[in-house]
């Protein structure tokens, strides 16, 4: 777990999520908006390619995406 998150530390852009997923793997609780917004960033990898919206309109979690364009 340590190490997961040092590399975010180390090589996640900061962006909406971050902060969130790092307090997530310290054990504590989030809102429901930061539990969506810490998952959005784990599973855009961090958001390595920009903070973009993800297009993946499968995802139930897509409405509420913190990069999410609004179309």
């Amino acid at each position: 777990m340590d190490e997961l998150k040092n590399e975010i530390t180390r090589n996640g852009k900061s962006a909406q999520g971050k902060k969130e997923l790092l307090k997530h793997l310290d054990g504590k609780k989030l809102t429901l908006r930061q539990a969506v917004a810490a998952k959005c960033y784990d599973c855009c990898g961090y958001y390595a390619d920009g903070k973009i919206d993800c297009d993946l309109i499968s995802c139930p979690l897509h409405p509420f995406m913190p990069y999410r364009s609004k179309k």
